[in-house]
């Protein structure tokens, strides 16, 4: 499984089918830059958010990732969440520290640590009103495209379905609360004392808060997540060429 965007083969130069039916070109893993590190911060107690050194001439769309590779681990794909327009390119990752690779080494960097990236390449692209369904840090692909759409004010018409185990697993609240308002919902699945205590998400949860089935549904979590809300998803009505997936 690769982090943050779970794509099923990346040795694939080409793919019509996945993110909405749009052409996404896979990276060749060529480490075209390596630049220092500008700040690493904790969000949360296993997901931090790291800025780095923007190259010279390096442009990308909202929504586009690179490869990262840090050190002797093998690199992996993550997602910009800041917006193309800033001076610097943000990430926010979810840390495995039990398991002793590309993110734990991440979650140890410095400013002034240096990294190694690709050439950006293309996930998921925006579309007004969408329904943005998300598992853990499947969010981060959404983040940079909810930040564009709020900015030239076409995020009024999305929602958020924001799934999480536990509350103490939640970023970036205050500001997802401030884009959408009462149209961000929280999911917490498994602290049966929380407030926003759900337990995983199911066809009458979506029926009964999405209204429009013919709206665009991005979807990106694990595999397990995606295939599991793929699933209820065409159960309740919602056709498959409106469903933007990540796997």
């Amino acid at each position: 499984m690769v982090t943050n965007i779970y794509v099923t083969d990346l040795l694939r130069k080409f793919d019509k089918t996945i993110f909405g039916g749009d052409p996404v070109m896979y990276p060749n893993k060529n480490m075209d830059y390596k630049q220092k590190v500008k700040s690493l911060d904790w969000l949360a107690h296993n997901a931090v958010q790291l800025r780095v050194e923007k190259p010279a001439g390096f442009e990308y769309q909202a929504g586009d990732a690179v490869e990262i590779k840090v050190g002797d681990q093998d690199s992996g794909p993550f997602t910009m969440t800041n917006l193309p327009d800033e001076s610097y390119l943000e990430f926010v990752i979810r840390i495995y520290p039990d398991h002793n690779g590309k993110t734990k080494a991440i979650s140890k960097l410095s400013a002034g640590d240096e990294i190694e990236f690709t050439e950006p390449f293309g996930t998921f692209q925006e579309k007004e009103g969408a329904i943005f369904l998300a598992g853990g840090t499947g969010i981060t692909p959404f983040l940079a495209i909810m930040r564009k759409m709020y900015e030239v004010g076409k995020l009024e018409n999305s929602l958020l379905f924001f799934s999480n185990k536990t509350r103490k697993d939640l970023f970036l609240e205050k500001e997802l609360r401030a884009m959408l308002g009462d149209r961000y919902q929280n999911v917490i699945t498994e602290d049966k004392e929380d407030p926003e205590y759900y337990g995983e998400i199911d066809g009458d949860y979506l029926k009964n808060r999405i209204g429009d089935l013919s709206k665009p549904l991005f979807i990106c979590g694990p595999p397990p997540f995606d295939k599991a809300m793929q699933e209820i998803a065409e159960s309740i009505g919602i056709e498959t060429n409106n469903m933007n997936l990540s796997s």
